[in-house]
């Protein structure tokens, strides 16, 4: 195993399967195909976040639903039951503060539904924090006004405050707390999937093995890229 470039780094990850998640793509997928496209997303983002030990210390995972705690716990992250199921900031707050007691350093906090995340994304963040001591670093959404991604060092440098636009919120927050506070833009992280349009344009994209496979097999797609 190579050692460690930055052993304090934990990912969160959080994820919401239950309730009818994903209700904006009832109108292109039944509730049984988002769910198996939910499951499939965090397959993949998990299968980044667990398989990068030159990057990250641990992950951990926080959801609302048994079969996505056994996936997580399969994929090897460490699992965390939401306990405020449908409130993102208090499942964030609920992981960071387990990771901080495992000791991390900083934490990179993911949504489960970005099925382009790569071990180079994730790379790229932690170059724009610089090494400092008081870091934020969002990776933005498509739109430019959520937040994929958000780097905190330490753990508890600024509150979680997702839900767009969170990219402003964060960056303020940030600022405030005299940490060096960044913003990218240009990771396959910012590609979340919440409308059939997001749907539609994966046929185009790269996406993860699982989710590539749940596009075969619900015939969404005309072509398919597997990382």
């Amino acid at each position: 195993m190579p050692e460690r470039s930055e052993p304090g780094v934990w990912a969160v990850v959080v994820a919401r399967v239950a309730n009818g998640a994903k209700s904006r793509l009832s109108t292109a997928l039944d509730a049984e195909q988002r769910r198996e496209l939910t499951l499939a997303m965090l397959s993949d983002v998990l299968a980044v976040t667990t398989h990068v030990p030159d990057i990250l210390a641990g992950s951990l995972a926080v959801v609302d639903d048994p079969e996505a705690g056994e996936l997580a716990k399969r994929a090897g992250a460490v699992l965390v039951a939401d306990r405020t199921p449908g409130d993102m900031n208090a499942a964030v707050r609920l992981g960071l503060q387990k990771v901080h007691d495992f000791g991390a350093g900083s934490a990179i906090v993911l949504p489960g539904d970005i099925p382009l995340l790569t071990k180079d994304d994730l790379a790229t963040l932690l170059a724009a924090a610089q090494g400092a001591s008081r870091v934020v670093v969002i990776g933005a959404s498509r739109d430019g006004l959520g937040t994929n991604a958000l780097l905190l060092r330490p753990v508890d440098v600024i509150a979680p405050a997702f839900g767009p636009p969170s990219v402003d919120r964060h960056v303020h927050d940030g600022r405030v707390a005299g940490a060096l506070t960044r913003v990218r833009y240009d990771l396959g992280l910012a590609f979340d999937v919440d409308t059939p349009s997001d749907l539609a344009a994966l046929s185009d994209l790269t996406v993860g093995p699982c989710t590539a496979a749940f596009l075969s097999r619900s015939g969404s797609h005309r072509t398919l890229t597997f990382t």
